[in-house]
């Protein structure tokens, strides 16, 4: 049976573990060099033998919350404007083959 602890140096631990994460590696993760991989995702639980997190770590894992959803903002952008990218990349690609110079105007 797990211990039942809601030590706050255990919950100060998560926490930091937590914002490592988001700050390393996480944005890298989102534009990988071709031909690498993306770096696995990891599944996070939330530690069930702390118990509930104290009360002094509220504002802390908010914020903390805010980071990790901007940071999904960040990689939804990036991946629909590659996708944006891709398609005009295709578009180009399927319209004809020539010996010619094609230029594709990205600010228009």
């Amino acid at each position: 049976m797990p211990r039942q602890s809601s030590s706050a140096d255990e919950w100060l631990e998560v926490l930091n573990q937590l914002e490592t994460s988001l700050g390393s590696g996480a944005r890298d993760a989102v534009l990988v060099a071709p031909g690498e991989k993306p770096y696995p995702g990891v599944q996070w639980l939330a530690p069930e033998h702390l118990g509930q997190m104290p009360a002094e770590f509220e504002a802390r894992a908010r914020r903390l919350l805010a980071g990790q959803l901007e940071l999904i903002r960040e990689i939804e952008d990036a991946r629909r404007s590659a996708g944006v990218h891709l398609a005009a990349v295709r578009n180009i690609l399927s319209t004809q083959h020539t010996e010619h110079a094609v230029y594709l105007d990205v600010a228009g």
